[in-house]
């Protein structure tokens, strides 16, 4: 276990540090100077050379990166060029909004997706099976810059049920402004979840152990909860941790379309502004918010499913 967790981390961080590296890049490739949008349009050279100079853009790419890397060592991120706030505090505001969404996103597609699967595959090939199947292929395929703007306009301008935006003031009022944006994020993952259940749980229903159980006394939905929703969890599991990475773009037009104070929201301001270390501090909470994730859904997986435990202790 400790090596596959020693293992787990190395693949994490060097993902985390490829994709700070790319964005990187791709951050001093495009055709815009930062210290141009700062100073504005009308600033004379030596104005914009002052700027240059203060944002450490006058000094060469590699040793922009070099600094970059050695900040980050000293857990550094630099301020922005927009605010001139430390970078750290200002992530530190606006991740916490965004995780509450993430979570509440994630609740919502296991307490609905998963029982929605298991009644699917406890009716297989019936008319409630089939009216899932098509409820779920409609929420993989509904956008969520088309799904976002429809529950505004439904449910909180057509139907006044829940607030138009905003963040709330905490508590129940949080919650009420959190179900709309949590609900637009869930429905992809819904869909998946009850799809990826109802396969799973159908092939479970089938092996000999189920069999066993019924041939014990258990009913078919007892059977199904007892012994074979544990078999399909595991991949379910699996399959949220690597949707978080999907999900936290989404999290960017959600939050833009609900007026929610998190990290997309952010970033989208940051990229108007050409805030270049503001996006790069997004870049890596995100990147790391997916490793841990991910690292987290495969010791989940581990401990749900023992057939992967003897397999990685055979592979040892």
């Amino acid at each position: 276990m400790i090596r596959f967790l020693l293992r787990r981390l190395g693949f994490a961080l060097l993902a985390v540090w490829f994709i700070l590296t790319a964005s990187f890049a791709i951050a001093h490739l495009i055709p815009a100077d930062p210290a141009r949008a700062a100073v504005g349009p009308h600033a004379d050279a030596r104005a914009l050379a002052q700027a240059r100079a203060q944002m450490g853009l006058d000094r060469p790419v590699v040793v922009q990166y070099g600094r970059f890397l050695a900040h980050l060592a000293r857990g550094e991120l630099g301020r922005s060029f927009r605010t001139g706030r430390p970078i750290g505090p200002l992530l530190a505001e606006r991740a916490w909004p965004t995780a509450q969404l993430a979570l509440a996103t994630v609740l919502l597609e296991l307490l609905i997706g998963i029982p929605l699967g298991l009644w699917a595959a406890l009716r297989r090939q019936r008319a409630l099976d089939w009216g899932i199947a098509a409820v779920t292929l409609a929420g993989q395929c509904a956008p969520v810059f088309f799904l976002g703007p429809l529950l505004l306009y439904g449910l909180a301008y057509r139907w006044p049920l829940f607030p138009v935006g905003g963040y709330g003031d905490g508590g129940l009022a949080r919650l009420y402004h959190l179900i709309l944006p949590a609900l637009t994020l869930a429905v992809g993952g819904i869909a998946y979840s009850a799809r990826l259940t109802r396969g799973e749980l159908g092939e479970a229903l089938g092996e000999p152990f189920m069999r066993t159980a019924r041939a014990k006394g258990l009913s078919p939905t007892a059977a199904a909860l007892r012994h074979g929703l544990r078999n399909a969890l595991g991949p379910v599991i699996a399959l949220l941790g690597v949707e978080l990475g999907g999900l936290l773009g989404g999290v960017i037009l959600v939050e833009s379309i609900f007026g929610w104070p998190g990290l997309g929201r952010e970033a989208v301001v940051a990229l108007y502004s050409l805030d270049l270390p503001v996006v790069l501090g997004v870049v890596l909470v995100s990147a790391v918010a997916v490793a841990l994730a991910n690292l987290l859904a495969d010791l989940v997986h581990l401990v749900l499913d023992p057939r992967i435990r003897f397999d990685y202790t055979l592979r040892r």
